[in-house]
């Protein structure tokens, strides 16, 4: 997943001071673009095969261990 955070520029003479860092993170938590304090635009390519990649690497539908914990479809019980 690519999270991408948008903040409004640093302004310290408003009521509220924004952080004033608006960032694109990639899927292990890699900053792959940030801006400073001051007004910007970020411009930055996303790779979606990266997903792919992390979620290959990262097997968690294999690591389920069903003796701990059962899963339940809420929903279906519900609709019963």
């Amino acid at each position: 997943m690519y999270v991408a955070t948008c903040s409004p520029a640093r302004d310290t003479s408003a009521e509220y001071v924004a952080w004033g860092h608006s960032t694109l993170v990639g899927p292990f938590g890699e900053v792959l673009a940030t801006t400073e304090h001051d007004e910007a635009i970020i411009i930055s390519e996303i790779d979606y095969s990266q997903v792919e990649l992390r979620r290959t690497h990262l097997p968690l539908e294999k690591q389920r261990r069903g003796d701990l914990y059962q899963l339940v479809d809420v929903h279906r019980l519900n609709s019963k």
